[in-house]
């Protein structure tokens, strides 16, 4: 009882100060967007009741740069990185959205201190960039690594028997190798000189230099605060609170007139309402489907939770479009194939817009290809037509540990769901059978989605990795572009005004305030990686491990 009572205070307070807020700020003026970039940028809002006061997230800045860049009241923006951690395909389309405020007359400041390569990218589509004093920019050209796990199972006693069907499908490699193969170090060669040929591009264009400037400040970093200033890198050495005061004394505001990110938030959506009201419900549904698809237990796996939004969204009447915002390097063959079939049902009945974030490889572009148009940033990770199968032999391990186990058994194939009996050839065969019937399925999928012959098919797959950019040229996306270039695509063809605000409903939906408190009684950990049934039975992956830590 008491327990009730101490949550229904907590919660009257809180929403008791947020309408304080609302009303002490509602009218006051404003000039300036203070946004803060710290730590990891998710792309979108934790699902739990809970999470009433998340951290901003990509989505969100995505369209609150859009609101910031169209609202004549805002004259700068001033953004202050604090070790953000951004994916390059994000760094891309935020510094794209910085392009577009200055393009419109809003004046960009950002302030870096210990700034990595991705936050130097990003700045540099700024007016003027600030640095501490005491700050550097860490920039050391690109370099592309893999872990390669093959000595540390070894030693586990953990035996790897994969089968990958095409010859680039170097996600085996990382637990059966020490290094590259000649095929897997070419893709990520290729990905690396599309990258920094593209990170060039992004910085000359901001800073107005020549992309032969650009790529050599890139690789011959790093760079001491003194040095950056002396070669043009940043236009002024100040701490962040010094940068900010500064960045308003040159758009001529005082510093009251600077609201932070969740406040214009809140106000924008308040002031937009009565548009979207109009539309009596009608709306567009962003569906994001995010990490490695691999299945839970049920009812509260991640799988469920989506399939179940899918058909909820199929049968919606106030739902006129879809935009799926993919980011993941695939999992399963299953999951991979059922996602797919969902939002193949949706497609049916309603326009249906995919967007490519940092990686949507091997069952992440599988499912991809259900929408059209399919949009990727030019450094999208995307591709990876291949299948791998098999398992993960733990015997050495348990005898290692001292843990005998003893089987009765009947059946001709009963090792494919051994975590301790090795494949027979016999096993070894099934496998390699059920993994090429999937990629002969996959080549299918690509070929009917994306409208291709076989032959462009055949030399996008074999497993191999594409940036966005090669992408575009072996057909297997659209157009370059990001969420924001998606989300319009999808707003005409859910036959909205785009020149009016269109209401957003982003999936998967904060759960009930019950199942939110039963899950912080007995939390469900997320699935990073895979659960260990999927890796020690016999299975068809559609999954791309190789995680290129390019930096």
């Amino acid at each position: 009882m008491l327990w009730r009572l101490w949550l229904g205070i907590r919660l009257t307070l809180h929403y008791l100060g947020e309408a304080l807020r609302w009303i002490a700020g509602r009218k006051r003026p404003f000039a300036v967007l203070r946004i803060t970039l710290r730590g990891e940028l998710r792309e979108a809002a934790p699902s739990g009741f809970w999470s009433t006061r998340h951290p901003l997230t990509f989505s969100e800045l995505v369209r609150t740069l859009r609101w910031a860049r169209e609202d004549k009241r805002i004259k700068a923006v001033f953004i202050q990185c604090e070790q953000a951690l951004l994916g390059w395909a994000q760094v891309e389309e935020l510094h794209r959205s910085l392009l577009a405020l200055r393009k419109a007359g809003k004046r960009v400041y950002v302030a870096l201190g210990q700034a990595q390569a991705p936050e130097y990218v990003l700045a540099s589509a700024a007016d003027h960039i600030f640095l501490s004093p005491a700050g550097e920019l860490a920039i050391h050209g690109l370099t592309a690594e893999v872990w390669f796990l093959s000595r540390a199972l070894a030693k586990l006693g953990i035996q790897p028997e994969i089968i990958q069907v095409g010859e680039y499908k170097s996600a085996a490699e990382v637990f059966t190798a020490t290094a590259m193969s000649a095929a897997h170090r070419e893709a990520a060669q290729a990905l690396v000189d599309h990258l920094l040929e593209s990170l060039a591009a992004a910085v000359a264009s901001g800073r107005g230099w020549e992309p032969q400037r650009a790529i050599q400040a890139i690789e011959n970093g790093p760079y001491d605060a003194r040095t950056a200033l002396d070669q043009g890198l940043v236009d002024s050495l100040e701490d962040a609170i010094i940068a900010e005061a500064k960045a308003l004394e040159l758009t001529g505001v005082s510093r009251t007139e600077a609201i932070d990110f969740h406040a214009y938030n809140r106000r924008r959506v308040i002031e937009l309402r009565r548009f979207w009201w109009r539309r009596r419900g009608e709306h567009v549904a962003i569906v994001h489907i995010a990490g490695s698809l691999f299945d839970g237990p049920a009812p509260r796996s991640r799988l469920t939770t989506l399939l179940h939004d899918l058909e909820q969204i199929k049968e919606s009447p106030g739902v006129k479009a879809v935009l799926v915002r993919v980011v993941s390097p695939g999992g399963t063959a299953f999951a991979a194939d059922r996602i797919w079939h969902a939002l193949s049902a949706v497609a049916e009945k309603k326009p249906l817009v995919t967007s490519l974030g940092d990686v949507a490889a091997s069952g992440g572009y599988y499912l991809a290809v259900a929408g059209r148009p399919v949009f990727a940033e030019a450094n999208t990770i995307t591709g990876s037509i291949g299948v791998l199968s098999g398992k993960f032999i733990l015997r050495g391990l348990y005898e290692w540990l001292g843990i005998d186990k003893d089987r009765v058994a009947r059946g001709q194939h009963v090792g494919l769901a051994s975590d301790a009996l090795p494949l027979t050839p016999e096993e070894k065969l099934v496998l390699e059978r059920h993994a090429r019937h999937f990629y002969e399925r996959f080549l299918d999928i690509v070929r009917l989605g994306r409208g291709l012959e076989s032959s462009q098919v055949d030399a996008a797959a074999h497993g191999r990795v594409w940036s966005g950019k090669a992408a575009l040229g072996l057909g297997l996306v659209d157009a370059i572009g990001g969420f924001e270039q998606a989300l319009d695509a999808a707003i005409l063809l859910g036959g909205f005004d785009p020149a009016e605000p269109v209401a957003v409903i982003h999936y998967p939906r904060p759960r009930p305030f019950w199942q939110s408190l039963l899950d912080r009684v007995r939390p469900t950990p997320p699935v990073p990686l895979p659960p260990t049934h999927e890796l020690t039975a016999g299975r068809v992956w559609a999954w791309m491990p190789v995680q290129y830590c390019i930096y």
